[in-house]
Formats: C-alpha cells, structure tokens, sequence
C-alpha cells in the first residue's frame, strides 16, 4: 500500500524529537549544509524539540556535516550501529559485528564476487582496499591497505577494534545487482543496506536506523508517535515506517516516498528546512 501522498497530513502528536538522514536530506548535493536548514533544525532545539542526525556514515567520514551542523547531542552513525552523545563524548549504545562473522563476510563474498573491493569500519577508524575512494564523499587521511584480510591478523593495528559494519564495493556493478547478490550470500548473518553512495553495508544482525532511534527515544521517554523521521533511501525505509510522521525528500527513491507519509521538497531546495518550520508554526 503507498503511504505517501503530496498533502500535509494531519499531526496527531505534538512532535517531541525529529530524526534525520544527512545524505541527500540533510545535506545538499554538494555537500554543503544550507544556512536555513541549520537555522531551522537549531530553532526546533530551542523549542525544546531534540534533533538527531541519524546517518549512514560512521563518525569518522561525519566530521565535516557534525561540524557543519553544531549539534552537540544524540546522533546515530553506522545505520543504527553507533549511538554517541556528541557534547558529552560519551557512547550511548553500540551494535558490534563480531570478528568472526566480519571475517567470515569478507572470505565468503570475496571468494563468490571475486570484483568486490572492501572497506571496514570500526568504532573511531576505517580500514578500505584501493578503489574505496572513488566512491565516498570524503575519508581520513590514511592510505589504503593491499587486502582487508590485514585488519584480522594478532597484534595488528586494528586489534582488539570494535567493528561496526562491513562494506563492499564493485563498480562494475549496478547497486542493486550488488545488493541482491550480496543479500543471497549472507543471509541472515547481518543487515544488508545501501544509501546514496555506491557500496554496500552490512551490519550486525537486525541493527537498522529504527532500531537505534527505538532504543534512544525509549532512552529519553519519547514514543515513536511523537518523533518526525526524514529520509531519502533505501536505509532510511525502516526509520521512515517506524516513526509517528514521515518525510521523504522529492530526490528520494521510490521505496522511500512509498514508505513516508508525506513527500517533501528536495535536499537542493530545503525541503527539510521547509517542513521544519512548519512543524514549528503548527505547535
């Protein structure tokens, strides 16, 4: 059934926290924070409204957007892996994908998709094969290693690191060639996703944005009825079913306008900012 529609729908619940993805929602196209959307998510702050940038990255690739945005509370990394508490520099929750089944992921799929390049992320750093670059907006200032094989050998420099997601990557594919073969291979092992960038993720199991966003707002005393979820793509699908009132961007993919209750304007016309401040007026 499609949920969305292009009307405002009526608020039923005073909106008490607003969960947003940054790609392509939060940010624009070229990366860069728009003034109003800034202003806009700093406003429902004031108004007591706590906003949570919930995203595909991990914080280490996050800098420049936690930078831009100046939002010193809650955010959700890793598609619901990490919880952090910016101001405080505190870890609120983590889902960890034990070596084992990291290990395993990476021999399974390299063996059946031979093309696949790989990139792994941990709790404060990134490992990634040659190639990785070419699909990312912006990684550390760290070279690339010859095989992720490396970050599983003793006494290593990525011992005894806490792994938050698996990602895999091959250009010769479409994404979503990737994502059903990658889907096949690994089965019930860990949550395969893609956003807006060209790999896949794959998390520990059953870990997605709604299950961090349910844990934190249980947290905090806030109920799913009252939260605002805004998204654009396909990791965004369980964050946009789950909450109270839901927003897909106009450059979403369609799963993710069929999953929202109202489609909005695009990340390059500050669509978020615009029902942002509607959301504000109507309170």
């Amino acid at each position: 059934m499609i949920k969305a529609s292009t009307e405002s729908e009526t608020q039923v619940n005073p909106i008490r926290l607003i969960a947003t993805d940054i790609d392509g929602t939060m940010i624009r196209s070229d990366g860069s924070l728009s003034p109003r959307v800034k202003a806009a998510l700093h406003a429902a702050e004031s108004e007591g409204i706590r906003v949570v940038p919930v995203t595909g990255r991990p914080m280490v690739i996050a800098t420049d957007v936690i930078e831009a945005a100046d939002l010193p509370s809650y955010w959700i990394f890793a598609n619901g892996a990490v919880t952090r508490h910016l101001g405080k520099d505190e870890l609120v929750r983590g889902f960890w994908l034990d070596e084992v089944t990291a290990r395993w992921m990476v021999e399974t799929l390299r063996s059946l998709l031979p093309s696949v390049g790989f990139a792994i992320e941990f709790e404060t750093d990134v490992a990634y094969e040659s190639g990785f670059e070419e699909v990312v907006p912006a990684l550390p200032d760290k070279p690339s290693i010859a095989d992720i094989a490396e970050v599983f050998e003793p006494d290593g420099p990525f011992t005894n690191q806490r792994i938050q997601k698996v990602l895999a990557f091959d250009t010769s594919k479409t994404l979503d060639e990737l994502y059903q073969q990658i889907s096949l291979a690994v089965g019930d092992k860990a949550v395969p996703s893609y956003s807006g960038l060209s790999f896949i993720e794959l998390a520990a199991g059953q870990v997605t944005k709604a299950t961090a966003l349910g844990l934190l707002t249980k947290d905090l005393g806030i109920d799913a009825s009252e939260v605002a979820a805004f998204g654009d793509n396909h990791n965004d699908l369980p964050m946009l079913n789950w909450a109270g009132l839901s927003f897909a961007m106009a450059n979403a993919t369609d799963d993710a306008k069929m999953a929202a209750d109202e489609i909005i304007k695009g990340n390059d016309d500050d669509g978020l900012a615009i029902k942002v401040e509607e959301l504000l007026a109507s309170r």
